[in-house]
């Protein structure tokens, strides 16, 4: 048996019961099931303890049964006790737990105060250099998903933003695919402040390209607007706080080659399909 309630994280309720095999009866309350709530964190970790205070974990993404010691993680390929309670727990439990924690960091990630989230850019130096776009699910792993359904069927977005912090610009580059563990279909850039969406390089004509152009400028229009824009914000709050932290200087540039000077009318090499005078040259 397995229950939970989300008002809000801080009120999150779980119950888990396991009802066959030999841990039948053996229940854990919300007071015992501990996720991990560190925001940036990618594992699936729900963490609970036995009688002797031996720290195990639930890891909801891989439907496996842990069990740490002092140096390791043991998984169930290396201790045949791991291996019988994993086996007990059901594949609808473990969907059920994924959903219960999907959705408790989901809505942590979105009510956490961007200021207390310290993220990790490890390729700050092709941020600041290069301009390089950085997604909000490589910062946030747990955060909501977005997607558009057209017709009954959904279409994962992963999300990229400019935060270079010369860079104005309102753009992002949306990477559109049929499920979000699988390789993007269509690349669009989506201006929020104006909502124009352009066509980027990637189209493999699997997804309904027009149909979802139109879902993000006029059905959906005020809801994508304000989406993007929320977290364009609170990337850049994210990407000034890390520079801060670690005492790096954002005005870090690209070196100018001579015979490659960008013109002020030429396409900004940040990628948001602007011109350069009116984007990172602004």
């Amino acid at each position: 048996m397995f229950t939970y309630q989300i008002k809000n994280p801080a009120e999150a309720f779980v119950g888990f019961e396991i009802e066959e095999g030999e841990f039948a009866g053996n229940k854990l309350k919300s007071k015992d099931l501990q996720p991990c709530l560190e925001l940036t964190c990618n594992c699936g970790n729900i963490y609970f303890t036995d009688d002797t205070e031996q720290l195990y974990a639930l890891d909801v993404s891989k439907s496996q049964v842990l069990r740490y010691t002092e140096t390791e993680a043991i998984d169930s390929t290396q201790d045949t006790f791991l291996k019988s309670l994993e086996t007990q727990i059901s594949g609808e439990q473990w969907s059920e737990l994924n959903a219960f924690f999907k959705n408790l960091k989901g809505m942590s990630s979105e009510m956490a105060d961007a200021d207390k989230i310290q993220a990790n850019f490890p390729n700050y130096k092709k941020v600041l250099q290069d301009s390089q776009m950085v997604s909000y699910f490589e910062v946030l792993p747990w955060s909501i998903d977005l997607n558009i359904e057209i017709d009954g069927t959904k279409y994962w977005i992963s999300d990229f933003y400019c935060l270079k912090p010369s860079c104005n610009c309102t753009s992002v580059l949306l990477l559109l695919s049929l499920s979000y563990d699988v390789e993007p279909s269509l690349e669009l850039w989506y201006d929020y402040r104006t909502q124009e969406v352009s066509m980027g390089q990637l189209d493999d004509k699997q997804l309904p390209a027009t149909k979802i152009i139109r879902e993000l400028r006029y059905t959906q229009a005020e809801k994508f607007r304000q989406t993007f824009r929320t977290r364009h914000a609170r990337m850049t709050t994210f990407f000034t706080n890390f520079l801060k932290r670690n005492n790096i200087s954002p005005a870090v540039q690209s070196p100018i080659i001579a015979g490659n000077v960008v013109g002020r009318n030429d396409l900004c090499s940040c990628g948001s399909g602007k011109k350069y005078k009116k984007c990172c040259g602004a």
